[in-house]
């Protein structure tokens, strides 16, 4: 991938966000989901799967700051950045379209997913090195 401020910014902004996440759901499910209005007290299974959801959300978010730091990781980083956020709003829309309407918290949370993941797209389209494209197909 070419060099890119704006392209390193990104990366470094939507793995920070994802660590934050991943890494508060991850060590305290309980009060983060508690914040949205969602009372998981005591139900262990629940926690055990959110702890596990967030631990892969943390992983891919310290790949995408990897990639704001190392040049060989920067394509890949961006791919998985823009992939993370898509597949968490499209998720996010099935559910609302299965299960109704969410608390705004999380009608935000998915606005913001899709423009994080749409700008990423563009992002990784515009800074994809040609010759690079040229091998991928």
């Amino acid at each position: 991938m070419k060099n890119s401020k704006v392209l390193r910014s990104y990366l470094i902004l939507s793995g920070l966000l994802l660590s934050f996440i991943g890494g508060a759901q991850l060590l305290f499910p309980v009060a983060m989901k508690a914040g949205s209005g969602i009372d998981i007290a005591g139900q262990i299974s629940v926690i055990n799967d959110i702890r596990a959801a967030n631990a892969l959300l943390l992983s891919m978010a310290l790949l995408i700051l990897s990639g704001a730091f190392v040049k060989k990781l920067t394509s890949t980083a961006s791919l998985v950045s823009f992939l993370v956020f898509l597949s968490m709003g499209l998720g996010r829309v099935i559910s609302l379209l299965q299960d109704g309407k969410p608390v705004e918290g999380l009608l935000g949370a998915t606005a913001l997913e899709f423009v994080l993941g749409i700008t990423g797209v563009a992002l990784y389209v515009l800074f994809q090195d040609k010759k690079q494209a040229e091998l991928s197909f």
